[in-house]
């Protein structure tokens, strides 16, 4: 039987759907009373007043949702997505609701939105505005749930993200730490994460975790401990890392288990299946985009304690990934969805470096090599 709560966000989500029409058409109409008087009307006024009270309504119900959200919430597989560059070096939200449909075809329960995968710190403000808003919607047209990253080393531009990700009625905001000023410890780093988090005060916040790419060194269970006593919607972390003694303390540190800890380390699955029961089981990962099936059965054989079967899959993805590495993970699932359809570009941003047309073809019968081997799971990587 589903609890309250669970039946209070299901609501929600149908009320969320609602009020962001009506929020459109709300901003339509005032545009065109700006447009023709310069001034807001009576009318527009109203609008906006009964907008705001709408809000106010769904926000006090959401704080207190958030505050006491648990693991299973965020249970499943959620694709660090990543962003697509047109021939003119612009991001791109074109493709974004075919990315939807073939992410929720392939199992996937929500994405990650301008992560690591989604070269955010190459990305204006702007542009993760407008990819957290093309995600937003296709997020809820095809059943998937949305998490945005909104860290900056700016604290100014990591709110002004996070309020606007909360406007969009997001599942969940997340921050990784500074990285050219660091914090100095895990209360800093903490106090970090609270300002960014107040800014979006009714919407489940996520540390995110990653040393490899901001340098940090803060220890990941020294913040969840700081974070509890700081962040009432701390729900746990994208934990980025291949340090499993952390991974266990910061598993310890959540005496409740109430906390969602969300691997990003797809090779070393086996790993961190140990630490959650099934049903509170989740990852992002950017090999989702094509490989959620794999994953999944890697998951699975775990639980059902199919020992041999477990280890077998998991080296499969280590396969994978020891295969595309030297093209670059993120330039790998891009060719990929690509040629199956799903993406036109396959171009990064600078600093992150293009392959040349023979790295590309080179790429192409790794994959096929790959689909050869094992055809179950790496035949998607062949196009059609």
């Amino acid at each position: 039987m589903q609890s309250a709560r669970a039946v209070r966000r299901a609501l929600r989500s149908s009320h969320r759907s609602i009020a962001a029409g009506r929020g459109t058409a709300c901003r339509a109409a005032i545009a065109i009373v700006r447009q023709r008087s310069g001034t807001y009307s009576a009318a527009a006024t109203a609008c906006t007043a009964a907008a705001a009270a709408a809000a106010a309504l769904l926000l006090h119900d959401d704080a207190a949702d958030a505050a006491h959200c648990d693991a299973q919430t965020f249970a499943g597989q959620w694709a660090a997505v990543v962003t697509e560059f047109d021939a003119s070096g612009a991001a791109s939200t074109k493709n974004v609701d075919r990315y939807a449909a073939h992410l929720r075809h392939e199992g996937c329960v929500g994405v990650f939105v301008c992560g690591t995968s989604g070269e955010s710190m190459s990305l204006s403000v702007g542009e993760r505005e407008r990819l957290a808003e093309a995600w937003a919607a296709s997020g809820a047209r095809h059943g998937l749930r949305v998490i945005v990253h909104v860290g900056c080393d700016a604290l100014l531009d990591a709110e002004r993200l996070a309020r606007h990700a909360a406007s969009l009625g997001v599942d969940g905001v997340s921050a990784m730490a500074p990285r050219f000023v660091k914090c100095d410890g895990a209360d800093a780093l903490a106090a970090y994460c609270a300002a960014v988090a107040r800014a979006a005060p009714a919407t489940p916040f996520f540390y995110y975790h990653f040393p490899l790419a901001t340098g940090v060194a803060t220890k990941p269970s020294q913040l969840v401990r700081a974070a509890l006593a700081r962040i009432p919607t701390f729900a746990g972390m994208k934990y980025s890392d291949a340090d499993m003694w952390e991974y266990g303390e910061c598993c310890d540190a959540d005496a409740d288990g109430r906390l969602a800890f969300l691997p990003g380390f797809e090779a070393q699955t086996l790993a961190h299946l140990p630490y959650h029961p099934r049903d509170a089981y989740g990852a992002v990962s950017l090999s989702f985009s094509l490989l959620a099936p794999l994953h999944r059965d890697v998951a699975d054989a775990f639980y059902g304690q199919r020992g041999a079967e477990a280890h077998a899959l998991q080296a499969a993805s280590r396969g994978f990934f020891r295969a595309v590495t030297p093209f670059g993970w993120t330039q790998a699932v891009k060719l990929a969805l690509v040629d199956r359809g799903v993406l036109d570009s396959p171009l990064c941003r600078a600093p992150s470096r293009n392959l040349s047309p023979g790295e590309r073809n080179a790429l192409r019968r790794v994959f096929r090599d790959l689909a050869k081997r094992e055809p179950r799971y790496f035949g998607g990587l062949v196009g059609d």
